[in-house]
């Protein structure tokens, strides 16, 4: 049962004042009228609220528990209403999604506005582009970076820079500039993008050969970003991954970035969606995922 709450504001109001005249006047009703909403509120109670002694009344034990509980619920609704209204760019959560290299580079600053605003929430999800786009669409996240353009004006997505793909193999293996094929043999230590990576470099390197990744040699699968350069630097394969997370792996010794005649950029797009505009808290991030993609390795 849903209280009221036209009746039940003209309670609350005639227990504070404690005269039906007046409340009738605070109010802009008449005594009658006042008089209506008590018994319509205690009708759908089921119980008397007060009780009349002459020009006063006494609550019941049924009256006071709902006056309790009314002015609970007016507090509760103001303060609702009031951050509504307020829009706090210190305060709040923000939900963020990209790759997980583009996280575990984002991720350390994003800590250090959080630590000056102690009041925010964050959120971040490492995920392929296909899952980010579906998660703005449902509302899951509000803000995203991916590697290409989505056709749909469902979204708002702007250009923010690129990022550099390498080719990473043991420090110690012997290979010539842009000899991808004895990598090939090698071992491709793969990942949640690393087909699609792998077939980015190949394509621009050899745009002549098919790419067939059946016909290169596995030498292992992990979907932990800060471990698949483990393999690579104890000679067990090599693999493709962006440039910030290359040099983010603390074993720089221990692996090489193959030169490429053609180096590929990747493109990233900052998306949003368009019909739902994003509270003040996310301008310092956006504004800080800019610089950040714009700083060299």
């Amino acid at each position: 049962m849903m209280l009221n709450s036209q009746w039940l504001n003209t309670f609350l109001t005639l227990v504070d004042i404690g005269h039906f005249t007046q409340t009738a006047e605070k109010l802009y009703m008449t005594q009658p009228g006042v008089s209506q909403h008590i018994k319509k509120l205690e009708a759908q109670v089921g119980t008397p609220l007060l009780i009349r002694i002459g020009k006063r009344f006494e609550l019941t034990a049924a009256g006071e528990t709902l006056y309790r509980y009314g002015l609970k619920r007016l507090e509760e609704e103001n303060s609702v209403l009031s951050s509504l209204q307020e829009d706090d760019a210190h305060q709040g959560e923000c939900r963020f999604a990209c790759s997980g290299s583009m996280a575990m580079y984002l991720y350390p600053h994003f800590l250090e506005r959080q630590r000056h605003a102690p009041g925010l929430t964050l959120s971040m999800e490492a995920a392929p582009n296909h899952k980010i786009i579906n998660d703005i669409k449902e509302n899951r996240v509000d803000v995203g970076i991916i590697t290409h353009p989505v056709d749909t004006s469902e979204f708002e997505q702007t250009a923010i820079g690129s990022e550099s793909l390498c080719v990473v193999a043991p420090a110690q293996y012997p290979i010539k500039e842009n000899d991808l094929s004895a990598l090939y043999q090698l071992g491709f230590i793969n990942h949640p993008d690393g087909k699609h990576y792998l077939q980015q470099i190949h394509q621009a390197n050899y745009p002549d050969e098919h790419f067939d990744f059946n016909s290169i040699t596995l030498s292992g699968y992990i979907n932990q970003l800060g471990q698949i350069l483990l393999p690579v630097a104890q000679g067990l394969g090599f693999t493709v991954l962006p440039e910030k997370a290359v040099r983010m792996f603390p074993n720089q010794d221990a692996i090489q970035v193959i030169s490429l005649h053609r180096n590929v950029e990747q493109q990233l797009y900052l998306i949003v969606k368009k019909h739902r505009p994003l509270a003040k808290r996310y301008t310092f991030f956006i504004e800080l995922i800019n610089d950040l993609i714009k700083r060299p390795s």
